[in-house]
């Protein structure tokens, strides 16, 4: 009986080497997952952001030209 009491608490800590073995894997793992995606998230905002000043750009031309032609029609209604 004495024989069998180190073999199951070698086994013991075996299994809680293993498993936290496992655990760091699957938390290195998943670290790696959320980086990526977060890379993607900077990516696709960054993409946004130029996307935004762009869509800017083109409404500030689009106010500059309506002004321009409202001065227009206040000059001809004008004598």
């Amino acid at each position: 009986m004495t024989g069998s009491v180190p073999h199951r608490n070698g086994t013991r800590w075996a299994g809680v080497i293993v498993t936290i073995a496992i655990a760091a894997l699957a938390f290195t793992v998943q670290w790696g997952v959320v980086t990526t995606k977060l890379d993607h998230v900077e990516k696709r905002l960054d993409e946004l952001i130029v996307e935004a000043r762009a869509l800017r750009t083109e409404y500030q031309a689009v106010e500059r030209r309506v002004s321009f032609l409202e001065g227009r029609l206040e000059g001809r209604d004008t004598p």
